[in-house]
């Protein structure tokens, strides 16, 4: 288990969860800051640092130090974010064009898995694809029985970019569970008239370990929104494990 020190590193240097003081002292704001932390990864938002809270973070910490290593941090990966991996990050940022504030942010950890320093903006999203999302993962699952399997040609691209920075967000790959859909498939489904999914403006989409529970379904909701998205929910009888994502 890292020191309550380390914890706040942690914490203000990973999304800038935490504001306060270095201290070592476990207070109200240290408290508060793992409970955002809790809330974007999917975690039982009780406050606590636990047994769970932990793994996150060094599984966390030890990502950002394998990535930071590839732009020569040369650190040891821990899993403990100390003084040379925040300052790692500040050397980084620099090198990828990005504020250099030393918080690695959405900005810093979407480029940083890149490895080519792409953000995941619109203009990555091309024919109705992306860096991490092929064409084909939206397709109609009629199967071609009712239309071409592309019902509304391209998926959006902002949809797409969302859904990088999703990915990015939290490092894990998405399955998309609906994408585009005929009017017919649409309607055998459940959907309603003229929804999204028949203009390849939405998609619902599953993330392991994230949104098999009803905090992480919500935290992904949050993101969407945040975003970007026009609309964005779940826990319904119909979505399951998913979360529906539309613009």
């Amino acid at each position: 288990m890292i020191s309550v020190l380390y914890r706040q590193y942690f914490l203000k240097y990973n999304y800038g969860y935490y504001t306060g003081k270095l201290d070592g002292i476990s207070g109200s704001g240290t408290k508060a800051a793992i409970k955002k932390f809790q809330r974007g990864y999917g975690l039982s938002q009780d406050g606590i640092w636990g047994t769970k809270t932990n793994a996150k973070a060094v599984a966390v910490t030890k990502e950002l130090q394998t990535l930071l290593n590839k732009y020569g941090a040369g650190l040891t990966v821990d899993g403990v974010l100390g003084q040379k991996t925040a300052a790692a990050i500040k050397t980084a940022q620099k090198k990828l064009g990005l504020t250099a504030d030393g918080c690695a942010g959405q900005a810093t950890w979407a480029k940083l898995r890149s490895g080519s320093g792409s953000s995941g903006s619109t203009s990555t999203a091309s024919g109705g694809s992306s860096a991490h999302f092929a064409k084909s993962e939206f397709k109609c699952s009629c199967g071609g029985r009712y239309c071409n399997g592309y019902p509304a040609g391209n998926t959006s691209a902002k949809l797409l970019n969302i859904l990088e920075k999703i990915r990015a967000y939290y490092g894990k790959s998405i399955t998309i569970t609906s994408g585009q859909r005929c009017a017919t498939r649409n309607k055998q489904v459940g959907g309603v008239s003229g929804s999204a999914h028949t203009k390849g403006k939405a998609a619902d989409i599953y993330i392991p370990g994230v949104t098999n529970t009803r905090a992480g379904r919500n935290a992904v909701v949050n993101l969407a929104y945040k975003y970007g998205a026009a609309y964005s929910y779940a826990n319904t009888a119909q979505m399951g494990n998913a979360v529906h994502i539309n613009v």
